[in-house]
């Protein structure tokens, strides 16, 4: 089965997964092999920072081997550590929450407001404590959060705001980008990210003090002997790769949001199927379109999977985190989380998919919006 192909079943779903259109990656990499430099010194990573933080218009940027180390170190530069703890929606997957054990701190699971992915503020100042070190965000599958209220009770408790933005590569909040308006943005750049290097990862702050504490962790300390660090520094042909794909991440963006719209147009007022709500003045970055079910969750997300077109719930097992078995000693009553867990469903909107594909895939859609999932 192919992406040109338009008949999608369960044992042959819509492609997920993105590859990007070559951006010259095979030159820049023979240039870094021509420069002998491959490691994480190497002048093309400084480089690629740089392009990072111009691109997402912050002062600083940080390159990582992934993801999750930009979560660890981040965490650990704003000194999280046995004995404290932190602030985690239940919306999120098994990476988001995982630094905060590397840490050695335990998890706080935070619900979310009802239909949305925003922290409850109302549950976060009920599990805020004199051991609170930093809250984590979550816009999950590249969808805007509006965090205003929780914030603003954890600036006022002094407790720092990490943002995992490793979907929400271009997603817009207001007049920012996703992953710069707290004191952290945390980015992957795994193979399935919009922003594509295999691996790695990095961080973007406007605090100067916070970036070099990172940026010292990250490098083993500079070799200094003054400050324990770690090795998760970016290796340079990954760096060159993502220093080659970044200029093409504005096209990318309009893609997925263009056939994004194709579908949502499709879909018909007051039907069974709804964008997941997100604030005004806001764009997701379409990571994934997410539709909410009005009812009916289990037969929709079943007849969609028949179609093809699995939710994360069937294809990746999603579930909230306190139902993850290793999270379970840290659970609490998260009831809009849970909805949310089981009312949406994700959909790829790539570009790599055809127009026909995105044109089949809206038809189905509204046909289930519009008559219910088949019995």
């Amino acid at each position: 089965m192919t992406t040109t192909e338009t008949s999608f079943d369960v044992n042959h779903p819509v492609p997920d997964r993105y590859t990007p259109p070559p951006a010259g990656e095979m030159d820049a990499i023979a240039e870094v092999f021509s420069d002998g430099r491959l490691s994480g010194g190497a002048p093309v990573v400084a480089f690629y920072e740089q392009a990072l933080a111009g691109w997402f218009k912050v002062a600083r940027a940080i390159a990582v081997n992934s993801g999750t180390s930009a979560l660890h170190a981040t965490l650990t530069a704003l000194e999280v550590k046995p004995g404290t703890e932190v602030l985690v929606p239940a919306t999120a997957p098994l990476p988001t929450a995982m630094p905060i054990l590397t840490c050695g701190a335990t998890p706080v699971i935070v619900d979310t407001l009802p239909r949305t992915l925003a922290l409850d503020p109302t549950d976060v100042e009920r599990k805020l404590s004199k051991r609170t070190r930093a809250a984590i965000t979550l816009p999950l599958w590249g969808y805007p959060t509006d965090d205003t209220a929780a914030a603003a009770i954890l600036t006022d408790a002094g407790v720092p705001v990490v943002e995992d933005a490793c979907q929400a590569h271009g997603t817009t909040v207001r007049d920012r980008y996703a992953g710069t308006g707290t004191a952290a943005g945390c980015f992957s750049t795994h193979d399935r990210k919009l922003l594509a290097t295999g691996e790695g990862g990095f961080v973007l702050t406007n605090d100067p003090e916070l970036a070099e504490r990172i940026d010292f962790y990250t490098h083993l300390g500079h070799l200094q002997g003054r400050v324990h660090g770690v090795n998760y520094k970016l290796a340079a042909p990954l760096a060159a790769i993502g220093l080659r794909r970044l200029p093409r991440l504005h096209a990318q963006l309009a893609a997925r949001r263009r056939h994004a719209r194709h579908i949502l147009d499709r879909l018909p007022p007051g039907g069974l199927l709804r964008e997941l709500a997100y604030p005004d003045d806001s764009q997701p970055n379409y990571y994934q379109l997410v539709l909410t079910a009005t009812a009916h969750q289990r037969e929709t997300a079943a007849a969609l999977e028949m179609l093809g077109l699995p939710p994360d719930s069937r294809r990746y097992r999603y579930r909230p985190l306190h139902q993850q078995p290793m999270f379970a000693p840290y659970a609490s009553p998260c009831p809009n989380a849970e909805a949310l867990a089981t009312s949406t469903v994700q959909l790829p909107v790539h570009p790599n998919l055809p127009e026909a594909t995105v044109e089949w895939m809206a038809a189905r859609i509204a046909t289930i919006a519009r008559e219910g999932p088949t019995p």
